[in-house]
């Protein structure tokens, strides 16, 4: 991995952080609590640095599985609207992406089909939506905020990036097969309402 890569990681991971840490103290309010805002960025930054850097490494991981150039780029408009919209309790969580660039086989066509760009796509939700069942598993056994805001930040990472809109992964694996999509959804749905229940 290159410096330039892992900087955009690292800063990314950090951001997206505050920015959560910023929702959970109550948006605006976090203004007036840094003392709740610290403690709640730490907490998120758990989650975070598990679920969007696993998240982004997955995409990578397979794309190159298939042949592909593969690397992560920070988006800064979608870290300051992350920001933005922290300020009003919501999370905006795009704050970059993995750009794939296909290879060529033998004979000089691309390797990169509607079908592998769609295993590629669902390889970052399919990460949060394992690690939401392991945070919602540690914390049964061993009661944590932390545990608890990994499972949260994990599950609505999955369900942000399964709608099927524009660049996101959902998009891609909607055009791919809208069956894996709907199963991918009602997953990750289902855990965000299994968290309403025993949180």
């Amino acid at each position: 991995m290159k410096a330039k890569e892992l900087t955009d990681l690292v800063v990314s991971a950090l951001l997206l952080a505050l920015a959560f840490g910023i929702a959970f103290s109550g948006g605006f309010r976090a203004i007036f609590e840094p003392g709740k805002l610290i403690s709640l960025f730490l907490l998120a930054l758990v989650g975070v640095s598990a679920g969007f850097i696993l998240h982004e490494l997955g995409h990578r991981f397979v794309a190159r599985k298939f042949g592909c150039s593969a690397e992560y780029k920070m988006w800064a408009t979608g870290l300051v609207l992350a920001i933005i919209c922290s300020l009003f309790g919501f999370v905006f969580a795009a704050p970059g992406a993995v750009m794939v660039h296909p290879g060529t086989n033998l004979w000089g066509r691309p390797t990169l089909t509607k079908q592998r760009l769609g295993v590629i796509s669902i390889a970052g939700p399919s990460m949060n939506i394992c690690l939401t069942i392991v945070f919602i598993l540690l914390n049964a056994f061993y009661p944590s905020l932390a545990f608890s805001l990994g499972a949260i930040i994990n599950t609505w990472l999955a369900v942000f990036n399964l709608i099927p809109f524009g660049p996101l992964d959902g998009a891609k694996v909607f055009n791919w097969d809208k069956k894996i999509w709907l199963v991918a959804v009602i997953i990750a749905v289902s855990l965000f309402g299994i968290q309403l229940l025993i949180f």
